[in-house]
C-alpha cells in the first residue's frame, strides 16, 4: 500500500499546495480519497495512468474535497478507451450526486453513466475489491453533524489505514476504532487540531505512523514542536509525497 498527499493545504489553495486529494495504491490499481485540488495535472504530473483509477471517496460536500472531481470525470467520459476503464464515485449527499449530475450534464459530457457510478455512502462496509475494503465512518464536520461527512478506514489482507477527512472543531468526533484497532497509517487533518486540547487523541491512537495533512502554515510549527510527545513518528505532508505503509 503506497499513499501520495496529492494536496495538502487547507481550505484554499496556497503557493505549491493544492487542496485536499490523497491517491491510495495497492498492488498497481489507484484509489482517490477526495478530489479538491486539481488531480488531474497532479496525476499527469505524476505520470500516474487514469485507467488505473477504479474509486474515489469524497469524505464531505465541500468545494476544497469536491470541486474538481469533474476533471477526472472528463479523463473517463473522453479520453480513456471505453473497455478500460470505469470509475465508481462515492459522495456522502444525495444533493451533492443529483447537483453533480446536473453540472456534467451542463458540461456536455454525454453517456457519463457508461463510464462512471455514483453511489450515496452511509456508515459502513461501502467497497471491497480483491485489493481493498473501504468502511465509512460517520464524524459531525458539517454544522455539528447536520449534514454528512465521513472517515474512511481502508484495509488489505495485511495493513489498515484510516483517513480521518476533516472533523469537528472540538475533535470530539476523532474516530474511536483509533483506540480499539492496530493501524499502520493514520491520514488526519489539521486544520481544526489544537495541539494543547486534542493530544489526548493521539496519545491513545494505536498506530505504527501519523501523517498530518489539510494544514495551514502557521500550524506546522506548532506541531514540529510538539513532536517529542507523540508515541509513534509524525510526518508533516506536503504535496505529492509519497509513503510506503
Amino acid at each position: 500500500m503506497r499513499l501520495c498527499t496529492l494536496g495538502t493545504s487547507h481550505g484554499a489553495t496556497e503557493q505549491g499546495r493544492a487542496c485536499s486529494c490523497n491517491l491510495l495504491t495497492v498492488n498497481g490499481a489507484h484509489y482517490l480519497f477526495d478530489c479538491g485540488g486539481y488531480v488531474e495535472g497532479k496525476l499527469c504530473d505524476l505520470n500516474i495512468s487514469f485507467a488505473d483509477l477504479r474509486c474515489a471517496f469524497i469524505t464531505h460536500m465541500h468545494e476544497d474535497h469536491a470541486g474538481t472531481l469533474s476533471a477526472i470525470i472528463k479523463r473517463f467520459n473522453h479520453y480513456i478507451p471505453e473497455s478500460d476503464a470505469f470509475l465508481k464515485v462515492f459522495m456522502p449527499e444525495e444533493n451533492g450526486i443529483c447537483a453533480f449530475k446536473n453540472w456534467i450534464e451542463a458540461l456536455h459530457m454525454v453517456s457519463v453513466e457508461k463510464r462512471a457510478s455514483f453511489t450515496l455512502v452511509s456508515e459502513g462496509m461501502i467497497y471491497e475489491d480483491e485489493n481493498i475494503k473501504v468502511t465509512a465512518i460517520r464524524t459531525q464536520h458539517l454544522m455539528n453533524g447536520v449534514f454528512p461527512s465521513y472517515a474512511y478506514m481502508v484495509e488489505t489482507a495485511d495493513k489498515r489505514f484510516l483517513y480521518t477527512g476533516d472533523l469537528n472543531p472540538d475533535f470530539h468526533d476523532y474516530p474511536e476504532i483509533l483506540y480499539n484497532k492496530d493501524f499502520d497509517a493514520v491520514l488526519c487533518e489539521l486544520v481544526h487540531f489544537n495541539v494543547e486540547k486534542n493530544m489526548d487523541c493521539f496519545l491513545k491512537t494505536k498506530t505504527k505512523q501519523l501523517i498530518f495533512t489539510h494544514m495551514g502554515l502557521h500550524n506546522i510549527p506548532k506541531i514540529e514542536a510538539a513532536l517529542d510527545r507523540f508515541p509513534y513518528p509524525v510526518h508533516i505532508a506536503r504535496d505529492n509525497a509519497f509513503y510506503h505503509i
